[in-house]
């Protein structure tokens, strides 16, 4: 063997060496990238805001039958909208009772705020909507009002809003409930003026001729009264002197619906938008 062919010899040795190398070295590398798990995604977690609870606070001011104001511990005041009642406003005289009725139940007392199960928590005015019950007694404030007749159930699903927890119990007290009406204001009669003192014995001043009054006229008989017949009973009538009606169904039903105020029947349990007129 020439030195040539060594040298021919050894270059081709090294070329498959270096060439089995690099496949090596190939082959690792894409082992190792093909064994690393990708990394999982970012999960991002979403928060919504919790429904709200009910609140113990203390009643502290009383509007009107059926709305009052509370004050926690910390000094928070909230007004509240009591669920499912209605009362007479305030300027009239069974508003001012009703109001009465609430500060009698409530003033000043511990109270729990619970929700009305409806998903509504404020009014449109901001009032936050909520159930008014006694800590002292379990006292549920607006049944009692409702069951002294000074509030009826109103503002649930019979009105088009959403049913709340105690409907049927409101609904049913008010149906029993008697409808408080103030009592009239009686009218008292003008005092008659006082007669003249008559001029009797009296001087005249312009004359020595004193003045003697006429002689009383004698006293005339009265005629004897005729006999007066019994005045005949009238028919009776298509709308009785005391009617109740339970709702405006059964108004309509006896064939008495509108009712005005000061008629039969009327009630302003049954007029709702207290106009004087109701199942009108």
């Amino acid at each position: 063997m020439n030195r040539k062919s060594v040298i021919v010899g050894g270059m081709a040795a090294a070329v498959l060496i270096v060439g089995g190398i690099t496949a090596a070295s190939s082959g690792k590398g894409s082992t190792a990238t093909a064994s690393v798990p990708a990394p999982a995604p970012a999960v991002t977690a979403s928060k919504t805001a919790p429904p709200p609870t009910a609140v113990t606070t203390t009643v502290t001011r009383v509007i009107d039958g059926d709305t009052v104001e509370t004050t926690d511990t910390a000094g928070t005041v909230l007004t509240i909208r009591i669920i499912g009642i209605d009362a007479p406003e305030m300027d009239t005289c069974e508003g001012v009772a009703a109001a009465e009725a609430m500060t009698a139940i409530a003033l000043n007392q511990m109270v729990t705020l619970p929700l009305g199960g409806d998903g509504e928590d404020l009014d449109q005015h901001g009032r936050s909507l909520r159930y008014v019950d006694l800590n002292s007694n379990a006292t549920d404030a607006g049944l009692t009002l409702i069951r002294q007749g000074h509030a009826v159930a109103r503002y649930d699903s019979r009105d088009g809003y959403g049913e709340h927890t105690r409907e049927i119990a409101y609904i049913a007290a008010d149906a029993l409930a008697p409808n408080y009406v103030c009592a009239p204001v009686p009218t008292q009669e003008p005092a008659p003026a006082p007669a003249p003192a008559p001029n009797v014995g009296s001087d005249n001043d312009d004359t020595d001729v004193r003045v003697v009054p006429a002689p009383a006229p004698d006293p005339v008989q009265a005629p004897e009264p005729e006999p007066t017949r019994a005045p005949e009973p009238e028919p009776a009538s298509a709308s009785p002197a005391s009617a109740y009606y339970a709702n405006c169904d059964a108004a309509r039903a006896a064939g008495a619906a509108p009712l005005y105020a000061g008629e039969p029947g009327y009630s302003t349990k049954l007029d709702r938008d207290k106009d004087g007129v109701a199942c009108e």
